[in-house]
Protein backbone atom coordinates (compact mmCIF):
# COMPACT_ATOMS: atom_id res chain seq x y z
CA UNK A 1 0.00 0.00 0.00
CA UNK A 2 3.09 2.45 0.58
CA UNK A 3 4.27 1.90 -2.54
CA UNK A 4 1.12 2.40 -4.21
CA UNK A 5 0.69 5.32 -2.12
CA UNK A 6 4.15 6.98 -3.54
CA UNK A 7 3.03 5.99 -7.31
CA UNK A 8 -0.01 7.92 -7.02
CA UNK A 9 1.55 10.72 -5.39
CA UNK A 10 4.32 10.81 -8.09
CA UNK A 11 1.78 10.93 -10.89
CA UNK A 12 -0.60 13.53 -9.23
CA UNK A 13 2.74 15.74 -8.93
CA UNK A 14 3.57 14.93 -12.25
CA UNK A 15 0.31 15.77 -13.80
CA UNK A 16 -0.03 19.38 -11.66
CA UNK A 17 3.84 20.29 -12.42
CA UNK A 18 5.05 18.76 -16.18
CA UNK A 19 5.99 22.78 -16.99
CA UNK A 20 9.99 24.76 -16.76
CA UNK A 21 13.61 25.64 -18.39
CA UNK A 22 15.91 26.68 -16.12
CA UNK A 23 17.35 23.56 -13.15
CA UNK A 24 16.19 24.35 -9.91
CA UNK A 25 17.34 22.70 -6.39
CA UNK A 26 14.87 19.94 -5.05
CA UNK A 27 15.29 20.42 -1.67
CA UNK A 28 12.64 22.07 0.79
CA UNK A 29 14.15 25.48 1.19
CA UNK A 30 15.18 27.96 -1.83
CA UNK A 31 14.56 26.77 -5.68
CA UNK A 32 17.50 29.15 -7.43
CA UNK A 33 19.68 29.55 -4.60
CA UNK A 34 21.51 26.14 -3.76
CA UNK A 35 22.21 25.32 -0.04
CA UNK A 36 25.79 23.91 0.91
CA UNK A 37 24.97 21.28 2.36
CA UNK A 38 23.73 17.35 0.32
CA UNK A 39 21.25 14.83 0.92
CA UNK A 40 22.00 12.03 3.25
CA UNK A 41 23.99 9.21 2.16
CA UNK A 42 22.09 6.59 -0.30
CA UNK A 43 19.03 8.95 -0.75
CA UNK A 44 17.62 9.47 -4.12
CA UNK A 45 15.39 12.30 -4.64
CA UNK A 46 12.53 12.76 -7.72
CA UNK A 47 11.56 16.63 -8.35
CA UNK A 48 9.25 17.98 -10.69
CA UNK A 49 8.43 21.81 -10.97
CA UNK A 50 6.36 24.12 -13.40
CA UNK A 51 7.07 28.00 -14.19
CA UNK A 52 5.23 30.43 -16.05
CA UNK A 53 4.58 34.16 -17.23
CA UNK A 54 1.68 35.56 -18.88
CA UNK A 55 1.87 39.10 -20.91
CA UNK A 56 -0.84 41.38 -23.05
CA UNK A 57 0.57 43.26 -25.13
CA UNK A 58 -1.59 45.85 -27.14
CA UNK A 59 -0.51 47.29 -30.28
CA UNK A 60 -1.98 50.93 -31.32
CA UNK A 61 -1.98 50.54 -34.82
CA UNK A 62 -3.49 53.53 -37.05
CA UNK A 63 -6.91 53.06 -38.71
CA UNK A 64 -7.53 49.14 -37.47
CA UNK A 65 -7.56 49.76 -33.99
CA UNK A 66 -5.98 48.20 -31.20
CA UNK A 67 -5.02 44.55 -31.66
CA UNK A 68 -4.32 42.45 -28.70
CA UNK A 69 -2.19 39.81 -28.31
CA UNK A 70 -1.31 37.51 -24.90
CA UNK A 71 2.26 36.13 -25.37
CA UNK A 72 3.66 33.25 -22.48
CA UNK A 73 6.67 31.49 -21.53
CA UNK A 74 5.58 27.84 -19.63
CA UNK A 75 8.37 25.55 -18.81
CA UNK A 76 8.32 22.08 -17.35
CA UNK A 77 11.00 19.47 -16.01
CA UNK A 78 12.29 16.77 -14.17
CA UNK A 79 15.62 15.75 -12.17
CA UNK A 80 16.60 12.78 -10.41
CA UNK A 81 19.36 13.15 -7.36
CA UNK A 82 21.37 10.43 -5.75
CA UNK A 83 23.38 10.87 -2.85
CA UNK A 84 26.47 8.64 -3.33
CA UNK A 85 28.05 9.69 0.15
CA UNK A 86 27.36 12.42 2.37
CA UNK A 87 29.27 14.41 0.81
CA UNK A 88 29.02 13.97 -2.73
CA UNK A 89 26.02 13.86 -4.89
CA UNK A 90 25.45 13.45 -9.01
CA UNK A 91 22.08 14.76 -10.35
CA UNK A 92 20.29 14.70 -14.11
CA UNK A 93 17.64 17.67 -14.35
CA UNK A 94 15.63 16.76 -18.07
CA UNK A 95 13.98 20.40 -19.24
CA UNK A 96 11.10 18.24 -20.72
CA UNK A 97 8.92 21.82 -22.29
CA UNK A 98 9.46 24.83 -23.09
CA UNK A 99 6.90 27.27 -25.03
CA UNK A 100 8.10 30.93 -25.00
CA UNK A 101 5.60 31.72 -28.19
CA UNK A 102 8.08 31.45 -30.63
CA UNK A 103 7.49 30.76 -34.21
CA UNK A 104 7.37 27.30 -36.03
CA UNK A 105 6.36 24.80 -33.58
CA UNK A 106 6.25 27.39 -30.36
CA UNK A 107 7.78 25.13 -28.44
CA UNK A 108 11.01 22.22 -27.67
CA UNK A 109 9.94 18.74 -26.25
CA UNK A 110 12.59 18.03 -25.04
CA UNK A 111 14.50 21.12 -24.41
CA UNK A 112 18.34 20.63 -22.96
CA UNK A 113 19.60 18.20 -20.43
CA UNK A 114 21.76 19.69 -17.25
CA UNK A 115 24.06 17.17 -15.27
CA UNK A 116 25.79 18.33 -11.64
CA UNK A 117 28.24 17.04 -9.50
CA UNK A 118 28.04 18.80 -6.33
CA UNK A 119 30.55 18.39 -2.64
CA UNK A 120 28.98 19.65 -0.06
CA UNK A 121 28.20 19.73 3.53
CA UNK A 122 32.16 20.99 4.04
CA UNK A 123 32.46 21.60 7.28
CA UNK A 124 32.23 20.48 11.63
CA UNK A 125 29.18 17.86 11.55
CA UNK A 126 28.42 19.74 14.75
CA UNK A 127 29.17 23.52 13.44
CA UNK A 128 27.03 26.46 11.86
CA UNK A 129 28.99 26.56 8.49
CA UNK A 130 28.42 24.80 5.58
CA UNK A 131 30.22 25.00 2.38
CA UNK A 132 30.54 23.23 -1.19
CA UNK A 133 31.31 22.87 -5.37
CA UNK A 134 29.11 22.23 -7.62
CA UNK A 135 29.90 21.64 -11.40
CA UNK A 136 27.05 22.12 -13.84
CA UNK A 137 27.13 20.78 -17.86
CA UNK A 138 23.93 21.88 -19.97
CA UNK A 139 23.49 19.37 -23.35
CA UNK A 140 21.90 20.95 -26.21
CA UNK A 141 18.83 18.23 -26.74
CA UNK A 142 16.72 21.33 -27.72
CA UNK A 143 15.90 22.28 -31.26
CA UNK A 144 15.59 25.70 -30.74
CA UNK A 145 17.67 27.94 -28.63
CA UNK A 146 18.64 31.64 -27.89
CA UNK A 147 15.05 32.15 -26.52
CA UNK A 148 13.21 34.85 -25.67
CA UNK A 149 11.80 35.54 -22.11
CA UNK A 150 14.25 33.19 -21.43
CA UNK A 151 18.27 33.47 -19.98
CA UNK A 152 20.69 32.87 -23.07
CA UNK A 153 21.06 29.57 -24.76
CA UNK A 154 23.73 29.13 -26.84
CA UNK A 155 22.84 25.81 -28.51
CA UNK A 156 26.70 24.04 -27.29
CA UNK A 157 27.55 22.55 -24.48
CA UNK A 158 28.09 24.07 -21.60
CA UNK A 159 30.41 23.94 -18.46
CA UNK A 160 29.67 26.50 -15.48
CA UNK A 161 31.15 25.96 -11.53
CA UNK A 162 29.60 27.91 -8.42
CA UNK A 163 30.58 27.79 -4.79
CA UNK A 164 28.23 27.32 -2.00
CA UNK A 165 27.67 28.37 1.53
CA UNK A 166 25.62 28.71 4.38
CA UNK A 167 25.13 29.06 7.99
CA UNK A 168 22.46 26.83 9.65
CA UNK A 169 21.22 26.64 13.12
CA UNK A 170 20.13 23.03 13.61
CA UNK A 171 23.72 21.32 12.12
CA UNK A 172 22.17 18.20 12.60
CA UNK A 173 19.19 18.74 10.42
CA UNK A 174 20.02 21.78 8.47
CA UNK A 175 16.73 22.07 6.47
CA UNK A 176 14.50 22.46 9.78
CA UNK A 177 16.48 25.67 11.22
CA UNK A 178 16.95 28.81 10.45
CA UNK A 179 19.31 29.50 7.28
CA UNK A 180 21.04 32.09 5.19
CA UNK A 181 22.95 30.75 1.66
CA UNK A 182 25.32 32.49 -0.92
CA UNK A 183 26.01 31.71 -4.40
CA UNK A 184 28.87 32.75 -6.75
CA UNK A 185 28.78 30.65 -9.51
CA UNK A 186 30.58 31.36 -13.54
CA UNK A 187 29.46 29.82 -16.62
CA UNK A 188 31.10 29.63 -20.21
CA UNK A 189 28.48 28.90 -23.23
CA UNK A 190 31.55 27.95 -25.60
CA UNK A 191 29.70 29.31 -28.43
CA UNK A 192 32.93 30.99 -29.95
CA UNK A 193 32.37 31.41 -33.84
CA UNK A 194 28.61 30.62 -33.67
CA UNK A 195 26.12 32.26 -35.51
CA UNK A 196 23.10 32.64 -32.92
CA UNK A 197 20.64 33.81 -35.41
CA UNK A 198 19.36 31.45 -37.89
CA UNK A 199 19.12 33.91 -40.44
CA UNK A 200 20.95 33.52 -43.94
CA UNK A 201 21.68 37.67 -43.63
CA UNK A 202 23.30 37.12 -40.44
CA UNK A 203 27.31 37.70 -40.52
CA UNK A 204 27.93 38.55 -37.01
CA UNK A 205 29.32 35.47 -34.89
CA UNK A 206 30.68 35.56 -31.33
CA UNK A 207 34.25 36.74 -31.43
CA UNK A 208 34.85 35.35 -27.94
CA UNK A 209 33.24 32.92 -25.42
CA UNK A 210 29.99 34.15 -23.64
CA UNK A 211 31.01 34.29 -20.10
CA UNK A 212 28.28 34.42 -17.56
CA UNK A 213 28.45 35.43 -13.64
CA UNK A 214 25.50 33.97 -11.48
CA UNK A 215 25.09 36.08 -7.74
CA UNK A 216 22.54 35.00 -5.20
CA UNK A 217 21.44 34.85 -1.54
CA UNK A 218 18.86 33.81 0.51
CA UNK A 219 16.85 33.23 3.70
CA UNK A 220 14.78 30.28 4.86
CA UNK A 221 13.15 29.37 7.93
CA UNK A 222 11.34 26.44 9.32
CA UNK A 223 7.66 26.83 11.08
CA UNK A 224 5.58 23.15 11.59
CA UNK A 225 5.63 21.84 8.66
CA UNK A 226 6.31 24.86 6.53
CA UNK A 227 9.98 26.09 5.16
CA UNK A 228 9.39 30.03 4.15
CA UNK A 229 12.09 31.16 2.01
CA UNK A 230 13.36 34.16 0.13
CA UNK A 231 15.68 34.50 -3.02
CA UNK A 232 17.89 37.11 -4.21
CA UNK A 233 19.37 36.24 -7.69
CA UNK A 234 20.59 37.64 -10.83
CA UNK A 235 22.70 37.11 -14.17
CA UNK A 236 25.44 39.27 -15.26
CA UNK A 237 28.38 38.79 -17.91
CA UNK A 238 31.74 39.04 -18.21
CA UNK A 239 31.78 38.70 -21.73
CA UNK A 240 28.32 39.50 -23.18
CA UNK A 241 26.20 37.00 -26.45
CA UNK A 242 26.69 38.62 -30.05
CA UNK A 243 24.52 41.51 -30.09
CA UNK A 244 21.37 39.54 -31.98
CA UNK A 245 21.22 37.67 -29.11
CA UNK A 246 17.90 37.52 -26.82
CA UNK A 247 19.29 37.66 -23.01
CA UNK A 248 22.55 40.15 -23.42
CA UNK A 249 20.92 42.05 -19.87
CA UNK A 250 22.22 41.71 -16.41
CA UNK A 251 18.94 40.59 -14.10
CA UNK A 252 17.98 40.18 -11.08
CA UNK A 253 15.12 38.93 -9.22
CA UNK A 254 13.52 38.70 -6.03
CA UNK A 255 11.42 35.60 -4.99
CA UNK A 256 9.47 34.78 -1.89
CA UNK A 257 8.22 31.45 -1.74
CA UNK A 258 7.21 27.97 0.67
CA UNK A 259 7.55 24.58 1.03
CA UNK A 260 5.00 22.12 2.75
CA UNK A 261 5.48 18.59 4.08
CA UNK A 262 2.74 16.46 3.44
CA UNK A 263 4.40 13.45 4.73
CA UNK A 264 7.87 12.13 5.42
CA UNK A 265 8.71 11.51 1.78
CA UNK A 266 6.82 14.08 -0.40
CA UNK A 267 7.16 18.05 0.01
CA UNK A 268 5.35 21.06 -2.09
CA UNK A 269 6.64 23.59 -2.79
CA UNK A 270 5.70 26.90 -4.50
CA UNK A 271 7.26 30.80 -5.21
CA UNK A 272 6.51 33.94 -7.00
CA UNK A 273 9.83 35.87 -8.86
CA UNK A 274 9.39 39.88 -8.99
CA UNK A 275 12.15 41.19 -11.34
CA UNK A 276 14.29 44.66 -9.87
CA UNK A 277 16.76 44.50 -13.31
CA UNK A 278 16.87 43.88 -16.46
CA UNK A 279 13.86 45.89 -18.41
CA UNK A 280 16.21 47.34 -20.43
CA UNK A 281 16.79 45.62 -24.17
CA UNK A 282 19.89 45.40 -24.97
CA UNK A 283 19.45 43.08 -28.56
CA UNK A 284 20.39 44.92 -31.47
CA UNK A 285 17.63 43.62 -34.11
CA UNK A 286 19.14 45.53 -37.25
CA UNK A 287 22.18 46.99 -38.17
CA UNK A 288 22.21 48.79 -41.58
CA UNK A 289 20.11 46.99 -43.97
CA UNK A 290 20.32 43.66 -42.13
CA UNK A 291 17.33 42.53 -40.46
CA UNK A 292 19.07 40.10 -37.71
CA UNK A 293 15.14 39.36 -36.32
CA UNK A 294 11.98 39.98 -35.33
CA UNK A 295 10.71 41.54 -32.32
CA UNK A 296 7.58 40.01 -31.95
CA UNK A 297 5.83 42.36 -29.37
CA UNK A 298 5.89 46.17 -28.69
CA UNK A 299 5.95 46.12 -24.72
CA UNK A 300 7.19 42.96 -23.21
CA UNK A 301 10.60 42.79 -22.26
CA UNK A 302 13.67 40.29 -22.69
CA UNK A 303 12.75 38.79 -19.36
CA UNK A 304 9.81 38.48 -17.45
CA UNK A 305 8.73 41.12 -15.19
CA UNK A 306 7.25 37.80 -12.89
CA UNK A 307 6.61 34.47 -13.06
CA UNK A 308 5.22 32.00 -10.48
CA UNK A 309 6.92 28.11 -10.14
CA UNK A 310 5.32 25.42 -8.77
CA UNK A 311 6.72 21.86 -8.01
CA UNK A 312 7.01 19.06 -5.58
CA UNK A 313 10.05 16.78 -4.64
CA UNK A 314 9.66 13.11 -3.75
CA UNK A 315 12.14 10.78 -1.55
CA UNK A 316 12.14 7.27 -2.50
CA UNK A 317 14.31 6.57 0.15
CA UNK A 318 13.13 8.93 2.83
CA UNK A 319 14.38 9.62 6.12
CA UNK A 320 12.05 11.08 9.26
CA UNK A 321 11.86 14.52 9.43
CA UNK A 322 12.41 15.83 12.23
CA UNK A 323 9.89 18.60 12.69
CA UNK A 324 7.09 15.45 11.71
CA UNK A 325 8.53 13.27 14.41
CA UNK A 326 8.42 16.09 16.95
CA UNK A 327 4.40 16.43 15.55
CA UNK A 328 4.01 12.30 16.17
CA UNK A 329 5.26 12.96 19.54
CA UNK A 330 2.96 15.61 20.77
CA UNK A 331 0.11 14.37 19.29
CA UNK A 332 1.08 10.85 21.03
CA UNK A 333 1.44 12.67 24.07
CA UNK A 334 -1.68 14.76 23.52
CA UNK A 335 -3.56 11.43 23.41
CA UNK A 336 -2.44 9.78 26.54
CA UNK A 337 -2.94 12.69 28.60
CA UNK A 338 -6.98 13.14 27.02
CA UNK A 339 -7.16 8.88 28.15
CA UNK A 340 -5.67 9.05 31.17
CA UNK A 341 -4.63 11.99 32.77
CA UNK A 342 -4.02 10.39 36.32
CA UNK A 343 -1.00 8.94 34.70
CA UNK A 344 0.36 12.18 33.46
CA UNK A 345 -0.60 13.95 36.94
CA UNK A 346 1.46 10.85 39.13
CA UNK A 347 4.62 10.76 36.36
CA UNK A 348 4.47 15.10 37.04
CA UNK A 349 4.38 14.53 40.94
CA UNK A 350 7.03 11.82 40.75
CA UNK A 351 9.76 14.04 38.42
CA UNK A 352 9.01 16.99 41.22
CA UNK A 353 9.62 14.36 44.30
CA UNK A 354 13.32 13.40 42.02
CA UNK A 355 13.78 17.06 41.14
CA UNK A 356 13.46 17.51 45.00
CA UNK A 357 15.74 14.36 46.10
CA UNK A 358 18.47 15.59 43.40
CA UNK A 359 18.35 19.11 44.92
CA UNK A 360 19.16 17.69 48.19
CA UNK A 361 22.13 15.53 46.95
CA UNK A 362 23.50 18.34 45.77
CA UNK A 363 23.19 20.13 48.97
CA UNK A 364 24.57 17.06 50.83
CA UNK A 365 27.49 17.03 48.17
CA UNK A 366 28.34 20.49 48.50
CA UNK A 367 28.17 20.25 52.39
CA UNK A 368 30.57 17.31 52.79
CA UNK A 369 33.00 19.27 50.56
CA UNK A 370 32.67 22.12 52.71
CA UNK A 371 33.53 20.03 55.62
CA UNK A 372 36.52 18.10 54.03
CA UNK A 373 37.94 21.40 53.01
CA UNK A 374 37.56 22.66 56.42
CA UNK A 375 38.97 19.16 58.09
CA UNK A 376 42.04 19.56 55.70
CA UNK A 377 43.11 23.30 56.85
CA UNK A 378 42.53 21.61 60.28
CA UNK A 379 44.97 18.94 59.88
CA UNK A 380 47.41 20.92 58.16
CA UNK A 381 47.20 23.19 61.11
CA UNK A 382 48.28 20.37 63.66
CA UNK A 383 50.64 18.96 61.62
CA UNK A 384 52.63 22.04 61.58
CA UNK A 385 55.16 21.77 64.30
CA UNK A 386 55.21 25.12 66.13
CA UNK A 387 57.69 27.58 65.58
CA UNK A 388 60.24 28.94 68.93
CA UNK A 389 60.20 31.76 70.66
CA UNK A 390 62.63 34.48 70.27
CA UNK A 391 64.77 34.70 73.75
CA UNK A 392 64.24 37.89 75.52
CA UNK A 393 66.37 40.41 75.65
Amino acid sequence: MKTMARLCGLFMVGAIALLHANPLDYGGGPLNVIPAWNLPRGQVTVGLHSRAYFNDDVDVTAGDGDVAMTYWDIQGGMAVTYAFTSRFQLGLNQIIYQDNHKGGDGYNLPDDLYFTAKLGSIGRRTGSIRTGIQLDLRFPLAKEHNLLLEPYSAGRIGVGIRGLFSIVSEPLFPEFGINIHANFGFFNHNDLGLHIVENSSDTVSAKQNTQELFLGAAFSTAVDQFILFTELYGRTFLQKPPEPAYGRETSLYFSPGLSYAVNSWLRLRAALDFRLLGSDDETVYKSGETLYSVLPWKNVPNYPSWRITVGATAALRPSIQPMILAKQIEEDMRRARAADPDVIEHLSKERQETEKVEAELERIRLERQRMEELLEKLRTILETPPQPSSPQE
